[in-house]
Parts: C-alpha cells; sequence; structure tokens
C-alpha cells in the first residue's frame, strides 16, 4: 500500500515497516511466549543485506571515533572527493590537493597519490612492517586481514590504517581550506602518536 501523503518522517518510517511486516506474514511470527521479540525482526530485516569485508575494520576499533568515522566514509566512498563533488555540478578544480596533476578521487587519494603513499609506507615502517603500497581496494583488503587477528600488532596496524586515512583527509582539507599542508614527517609522526595513545 502506498505510503499517504502528508505524514511526517516518522510516521511514514511506520507506515514502511508496517509493510514489512504484512510482507513477512504479520506480526505473529515474531510473536514468542506472547511477547514480541526485537531480535527475530532484527533478523528478519538483516537477511537482505549483504556483508561487507571490512566490516571489522571499523568495528570495535581502538582508533578514535573521528578517524574511525572518516575511514568508514572512505571505505563506503561517501567522502566529498572534488570527483564526487564535481559529478554534483560544484564547480571546482578537479585536480589533487597534493599533487596537482591527477585527478582528485578516493582510490587517488588514498595511496596512488605520492604524499599519501609516502605517509602510509612510512607509517608501516616506523611499526616494523616492510610492504609495498598498493591500490585502495588491496590496502583495505590488508587491513581488513589485520582486523580479524587477535594479535596485538594486527590491532596496531588496524589502529594505523584508520589514523592514516583520517591524517590524509585532514591534511587535504587543510590544503583545500587554508591552502596548507604539513610535511611528510610531521603527519607520520602524529600518525604514530595517535597509535601510541590508543594501545
Amino acid at each position: 500500500m502506498p505510503i499517504p501523503y502528508g505524514l511526517t518522517c516518522s510516521l511514514r518510517k511506520i507506515w514502511q515497516y508496517r509493510d514489512v511486516l504484512m510482507q513477512a506474514g504479520g506480526v505473529t511470527q515474531f510473536v514468542h511466549n506472547d511477547k514480541f521479540k526485537i531480535s527475530k525482526m532484527y533478523k528478519h530485516l538483516q537477511s537482505g543485506a549483504s556483508h561487507v569485508h571490512w566490516k571489522r575494520i571499523t568495528c570495535n576499533s581502538k582508533a578514535s571515533p573521528k578517524g574511525t568515522f572518516i575511514t568508514w566514509l572512505a571505505l563506503q566512498n561517501r567522502l566529498p572527493t572534488k570527483d564526487r563533488l564535481i559529478s554534483w555540478d560544484i564547480d571546482i578544480s578537479g585536480e589533487c590537493e597534493f599533487c596537482l596533476v591527477h585527478e582528485e578521487k578516493l582510490t587517488h587519494l588514498f595511496f596512488e597519490c605520492q604524499y599519501s603513499k609516502e605517509i602510509w609506507s612510512r607509517v608501516l615502517t616506523q611499526m616494523g612492517m616492510q610492504r609495498t603500497i598498493q591500490t585502495w581496494d588491496d590496502e583495505v583488503r590488508w587491513a581488513a586481514v589485520q582486523s580479524r587477528s587477535t594479535k596485538e600488532r594486527a590491532k596496531l596496524c588496524n589502529i594505523a590504517f584508520i589514523e592514516t586515512v583520517y591524517a590524509v583527509w585532514i591534511q587535504r582539507n587543510s590544503s583545500v581550506f587554508n591552502d596548507h599542508y604539513d610535511p611528510i614527517e610531521s603527519v607520520v609522526s602524529r600518525i604514530l602518536f595517535c597509535v601510541a595513545c590508543r594501545v
């Protein structure tokens, strides 16, 4: 049944979930011992949702809340990078704030750009990890594997990944709005300090 015109936002949501209940066969399947079981309803609503491999990167992380939120947005490609802003018809220059050559998009900003790639590489080196920095998707897969481990070093890598994404985003915004970004060395030391504080 279509949602009636003129309902408030909360009433529209209630009406929408009324339809979900009706499609599920009514309320009775979610009732046990004369009590409505929210857990049964939740499982029913979640049954169609797909799992994402990066979930554990941000869930239960010891990284800063701001860093975790920005990384969560990045993992969903929801950061307002210049390519997205241009697609919304905002009249801006589309080049990367750091290299001033390539188009700024999420995959470039995170670890294709020499500035961010060098930051991430130095952070890992300082943590005793020697590995070649790859594309955003590959780094996310690597971080997802690290986040599933219970080893202390893997937890530190997870925090470092989140704090690096956050630090690069902060530097990018500083460049956009203040026409200045910090040298790689100071960004790396700040990231390592954040990681040390979060342990």
